[in-house]
């Protein structure tokens, strides 16, 4: 990572900003720990630094990140304007040392002058976009930055959907097959148009193509302004991002609540030289990036790709821009620049979210996709999610450029996983298979129109390919045969090795091969996009044909993406240095005592990757200053650790902030026995234990008599909910809890989540009016660590009085890819094999301050909290709860002053409530 930008004065003197006493925070006084976290982060952004602050929900962090980073950025502003005045008065001073003063001053002013002038021609186009959406806004029948719709497009989307057949029965008749040819790109042979040309001609022919002028658009090529990259995990915790920027000072103001001249005197975002004093117009304006299948208003294309997924859609959208191709109508040409410039502007001249932008691109018929990725230079501010700024390739093909620019990762407590994840690729023997048949069928048809360069690679790509599948194929073998020699009817073994190891075994027989060329060509020549395009077309001509399809669309999709996958993972393959693993693993059937078979059995063959230092290494050394936050970043050793292994401790700051709510607004109980008396350890090997599920009925029954409103009860694993589910109704003990509290249970699928959230707080707010008879008092909630309902839940207020945190969700142990990244976090440098044991406990704490922070969301919020296991008791464990909760954990081994504290707690609640009103 680069040191902070330090700009020396005439004097020698380095221009250094001070850390501020006060921020221009939304609110009258902020509180004590949000000035420090602005302070930290500020000082950590100056400085060039990494931060890692921790501050639980509900403690105002977005606003605190938000006010921290672009005070930085206004006042880093001011100094660019600063610097730049110096260093031109320098320049000159040194260009003709005999000048007198006068005239260098002048020189200064009127280079100022201009570039005051092209800046009021900036924001005379923000006005006037501000205008046009105005106008729009009104058109549409809306006023304000929220919940945008156009009404048509709805009409015409559903209008395309129901024409979908007659365009697929269309396509097969109209395609023109030789869109389906390699791009020669790069691709270079004897046969291409012209005479062969030498390596030595061709490189000259290269530079001298360099060397010309460029076009005139190219000429004028954007400032890249210094801004903020702020990230989360989704584009739901982004769209919130978004609400709280409006709530400060900052953000560029569309004039529709208020008059245009209100804007507030913050950064202008000027080029260097200008003062960023009131202007109307200035002030931070936001970008949101989002992908193809957020942003993309073309109907015809979204129908397209319905049944083929967003790769299908990104091949959609890019064929549609090629020469002799029909032109998507919503993206202008090159000759029509000033349409995307009135675009670009549309999106930079107030803050909206992607459904804002999506809804004003419907209505003016210009991209918003492209719009937005336009706008990334002239804006202060860019939010996106983690995986567009994590993988290079996608920072490409955004042209994203971080050098010197602050990159701020919210719920950063995923990183690690989040990194590990997308750099992990998996496919199994059947894609493969279905790769080969398409590569095959593909060869048989365009052989005669391939060039030869072509042809050579892609039978050089089908070796490779016919290789991966030899390696499932002796695998599955070696498996039987170890089993027939004596293993009896144990599992098929997992096979791990690293990429070099798999390639050699790929590459027996195949001397000539080359996988990092192989790689190259596939993706020069695009050949998984002709693949899969050429197979869909196939497809289409056989539907077609036939009155009833026998696979369903997601089958077909799946066919179709065959080779796209097989690319994926080979990318990954040639990518992976030391610090990945190739494991392969039985699936499906055929693995029968003494079987020989092979034809119904699966393999998969999955790249993991175990160091995410080196893909964030990148990150890291582009920016400015790297910061991440999160409302339980603890513990935070890990971060250090895996992300950061050879970085000085002095380039860190870091912060872990108490809560906002007053101690006697939250009660924590390790709860080691039941009732009877029965110790509670609800390790893997126990969860089995009638009698002890029976003392943990007991717990829940008595609590849920004490808590008023919302329990909430997180659970280890969905196999462990399923057991008591099953025990307690047997027993009649789930029929007891419902005549106390009405019952929910955590939905298996994502899109019934909001659905039975609702349920449940309607459940909470209808109280005793359920009926006249009900004894009901609230709702019981059962969810599991790590699912759908631990993060990115608010279970705030009445939803979550009580949360109950049933045993230690500890990840199976027993995992070959869990183990192959213990074995690797053991040869860290300054490890041994202690650190295996603090990452895996880690992993677990994670999940589990994840799960129990989303019970107190805002400063007047009170709730108490039960950990029921005696591990939490053990100083490794207790030492890993977030600070504002491990403080002050009483741990009980009386189940009796267990319920008399949760009695005490809430009485004291009511009489509070009784005497404010």
């Amino acid at each position: 990572m680069p040191g902070p930008t330090e700009s020396a004065s005439e004097s020698g003197s380095i221009i250094r900003l001070p850390t501020p006493t006060s921020f221009p925070f939304p609110y009258p006084k902020p509180y004590d720990i949000q000035l420090e976290l602005m302070q930290t982060v500020f000082r950590a952004i100056e400085d060039g630094k990494i931060a890692i602050v921790e501050s639980p929900t509900g403690t105002g962090k977005s606003l605190s990140l938000l006010t921290s980073t672009l005070t930085w950025l206004d006042q880093h502003q001011k100094r660019l304007s600063e610097v730049y005045t110096q260093e031109m008065r320098e320049k000159l001073r040194d260009d003709d040392p005999t000048e007198p003063g006068w005239v260098i001053e002048h020189s200064i002013k009127m280079k100022l002058d201009n570039m005051r002038a092209e800046e009021e021609v900036r924001l005379e186009r923000l006005t006037k976009a501000r205008e046009r959406e105005k106008k729009i806004r009104r058109n549409m029948g809306l006023s304000g930055n929220r919940g945008l719709v156009n009404k048509k497009s709805k009409s015409t989307s559903s209008q395309v959907e129901s024409n979908t057949k007659t365009q697929r029965k269309d396509k097969a008749t109209t395609v023109d097959e030789d869109e389906f040819l390699p791009d020669d790109s790069q691709v270079r042979g004897e046969d291409d148009q012209g005479p062969y040309l030498s390596k030595e001609v061709r490189d000259l022919m290269e530079k001298y193509e360099a060397s010309r002028p460029k076009a005139k658009q190219e000429e004028t090529e954007e400032e890249d302004l210094p801004k903020i990259y702020y990230t989360s995990r989704t584009h739901t915790q982004l769209r919130q991002l978004t609400s709280e920027l409006l709530k400060t000072s900052f953000p560029l103001r569309d004039g529709l609540d208020g008059d245009d001249d209100a804007t507030p005197d913050q950064s202008s975002g000027a080029s260097p030289g200008l003062s960023s004093s009131s202007s109307k117009g200035r002030g931070v304006s936001l970008v949101p990036l989002g992908s193809r299948k957020q942003l993309c208003i073309n109907d015809k294309v979204r129908a397209m790709a319905k049944n083929g997924g967003d790769e299908r859609l990104n091949e959609a959208c890019l064929d549609m821009q090629k020469s002799g191709k029909a032109r998507c109508e919503f993206l202008p040409s090159k000759a029509e620049e000033g349409i995307m410039l009135d675009a670009r502007d549309a999106v930079l001249a107030s803050v909206k979210d992607i459904e804002d932008i999506v809804a004003i691109g419907r209505k003016s018929c210009v991209c918003p996709y492209y719009a937005t990725r336009r706008a990334v230079k002239q804006s202060q501010i860019v939010t996106l999610p983690y995986n567009l700024l994590l993988q290079k390739n996608a920072r490409e093909a955004l042209d994203i450029n971080l050098k010197d620019q602050v990159i701020v990762i919210d719920e950063a407590h995923n990183l690690i996983d989040t990194l590990l994840s997308i750099y992990s690729t998996s496919l199994t023997s059947t894609t493969i298979s279905s790769a080969i048949a398409q590569l095959q069928q593909y060869l048989a048809r365009f052989k005669n129109r391939l060039k030869s360069v072509h042809a050579l690679k892609i039978r050089q790509v089908l070796s490779l390919l016919n290789g991966l599948l030899e390696v499932c194929r002796t695998f599955i073998i070696q498996n039987q045969n170890g089993q027939a020699k004596g293993e009896g009817g144990a599992r098929l073994k997992s096979e791990v090795m690293n990429a070099n190891h798999l390639m050699e075994k790929i590459g027996k027989g195949t001397d000539q091969l080359n996988p990092l060329e192989l790689v190259d060509y596939l993706k020069e020549s695009k050949l998984a996009r002709k693949i899969s395009g050429f197979s869909e077309f196939l497809a289409e001509q056989n539907s077609s044909k036939e009155e009833k399809v026998s696979r369903t669309s997601s089958q077909r999709h799946a066919s179709i993406a065959s080779f796209h996958i097989v690319e994926s993972f080979l990318l990954s393959l040639v990518d992976a240095r030391d610090d990945g693993r190739v494991i392969l693993s039985p699936l499906g059937t055929g693995t029968e005592k003494g079987s020989t078979s092979t034809s119904t059995s699966t393999v998969e063959i999955k790249y993991v990757l175990l160091n995410p230092a080196e893909r964030f290494k990148e990150v890291v050394e582009e920016a400015r200053s790297v910061i991440l936050a999160g409302g339980t970043m603890e513990p935070i050793s890990d971060f250090l650790q895996q992300l950061f292994p050879s970085l000085p401790r002095s380039q860190f700051s870091t912060l872990s902030c108490s809560h906002v709510i007053p101690k006697e607004n939250l009660l924590t109980q390790v709860v080691c026995v039941g009732p009877r008396k029965t110790e509670f350890d609800f390790r893997f090997s126990n969860r089995e234990n009638d009698m002890l599920l029976t003392e943990l009925g007991s717990v829940i029954q008595s609590v849920i008599g004490l808590v008023p409103d919302g329990v909430v009860v997180f659970l280890p694993s969905y196999a462990f909910l399923d057991k008591v589910k099953s025990t307690w109704t047997s027993s009649g003990l789930m029929a007891k809890l419902a005549e106390k509290k009405s019952l929910f249970f955590e939905p298996q699928t994502s899109g019934d989540v909001e659905s039975t959230l609702r349920d449940y707080a309607l459940a909470i707010s209808s109280g005793n009016a359920i009926g006249e008879k009900s004894k009901k008092t609230g709702a019981l909630m059962f969810a599991v660590v790590g699912g759908k309902l631990s993060e990115g839940i608010n279970f705030s207020d009445t939803l979550g009085r009580c949360v109950v945190m049933v045993g230690l969700p500890f990840a199976n142990v027993g995992s070959v890819e869990l183990q192959e990244r213990m074995r690797y976090v053991e040869t860290l440098p300054g490890n041994g094999k202690d650190a295996s044991r603090e990452m895996y406990e880690n992993l677990c704490m994670r999940a589990v301050n994840q799960s129990i922070g989303r019970a107190i969301r805002h400063a007047n919020d009170y709730a108490t909290i039960l950990l029921v296991d005696k591990r939490y008791g053990t100083p490794r464990i207790k030492n890993k709860l977030p600070k504002w909760i491990g403080e002050d954990v009483k741990i009980q081994n009386d189940f009796g002053s267990v319920a008399r504290n949760v009695a005490l707690f809430f009485r004291e609640k009511r009489e509070k409530e009784k005497r404010l009103f």
